[in-house]
């Protein structure tokens, strides 16, 4: 129940003024005030509808995750904030993939700040310990009425904004981790991350995130992006069989129309389109192009740039590739 009498808005950051992918009104969306994650009255603000979400350093003018949900903001969010009761446990990759991460940079932040000015560790126990003090996350949501696609796509479009704006992705999408730190599997799994031992090397999520692609021509053309697309061919298996071996980025299209109804990424390109030849076998016919990136790249790298791919789509088309996010809960 909301309180009987409506609760101060969370003040705005000191930096004036403000990066637009922090505002309010960011993209023309209803956001929320900025929330801090220990918040009990301020939790009012934020919706009981589906919709999007953004979460970031208490303060600070970047992302640290922007994600989606089907179900209530509010419920959601308040959620999130119960994975991350606990400083001496990671929490597990389900259901929130990105608790892991954001726990990890809680963690390690906290205890720079304890060794900095506390002069004190954080305490060790299998007791449940608190959020330090000052709040570390706050968090803002916006209401999307929009089918299950349609919100994954709205979230690829202000993943894609954001890193058109920042020049990098969220530290927590996409993949990306904390280089000195593994990440905890699913419950059913039971592998609990933790810090890496500091003979042990980086985990490779923690690397720097890709540029984002330049904003060029128009979906589907062949300087699409700034990339060079090869020339659009029929799927099947003998024109597969000449991609180029690799990582890469791929798009499907209607035959008759044109229109792209999938983008894709991978990091073995000829694997991927046969699987697409076995998936659509049954449906319209489709023709493909792609783009190698290289022989070995890192996943989350792979995902920025589908990421976007996607988001410029949106952008141009108002609505994801068909074909992108149809088994969308």
């Amino acid at each position: 129940m909301p309180p009987d009498t409506e609760p101060t808005p969370p003040p705005a950051p000191d930096n004036d003024p403000l990066p637009e992918y922090l505002s309010e009104v960011w993209l023309d969306l209803d956001w929320s005030p900025w929330v801090p994650f220990d918040a009990s009255r301020e939790f009012f603000y934020i919706p009981k509808e589906p919709g999007v979400y953004r979460i970031r350093p208490a303060g600070e003018n970047f992302l640290m995750y922007i994600g989606e949900t089907g179900q209530s903001l509010h419920k959601k969010l308040a959620e999130f904030r119960q994975a991350l009761r606990r400083a001496d446990l990671m929490p597990w990759s389900d259901p929130h993939e990105a608790a892991p991460c954001l726990w990890a940079y809680w963690v390690e932040w906290a205890q720079k700040r304890s060794r900095e000015t506390l002069k004190e560790p954080i305490p060790e126990s299998d007791d449940e310990v608190g959020l330090p003090k000052p709040v570390m996350f706050e968090f803002s949501a916006a209401p999307l009425d929009a089918s299950p696609a349609g919100r994954r796509g709205m979230a690829f479009f202000l993943l894609y904004r954001y890193r058109q704006d920042h020049g990098e992705s969220p530290v927590c999408n996409f993949g990306r981790f904390h280089p000195r730190y593994r990440r905890s599997s699913t419950r059913r799994e039971a592998r609990r991350g933790a810090k890496l031992e500091e003979d042990q090397k980086d985990n490779p999520a923690g690397f720097l995130s890709v540029p984002p692609l330049a904003v060029e021509g128009t979906c589907g053309s062949s300087d699409w992006m700034g990339l060079e697309w090869s020339k659009k061919q029929a799927l099947t298996k003998e024109n597969v069989l000449a991609v180029a071996t690799g990582a890469g980025l791929y798009l499907l299209s209607d035959a008759v129309s044109g229109e792209i109804l999938f983008i894709g990424q991978s990091a073995d390109l000829r694997k991927r389109l046969h699987e697409e030849i076995m998936k659509h076998r049954d449906g319209c016919e489709l023709v493909f192009s792609y783009q190698v990136v290289g022989e070995s790249v890192f996943p989350h790298n792979l995902r920025e740039l589908e990421c976007d791919l996607i988001g410029n789509f949106f952008e141009q088309n108002r609505k994801a590739p068909d074909l992108r996010f149809r088994n969308t809960r």
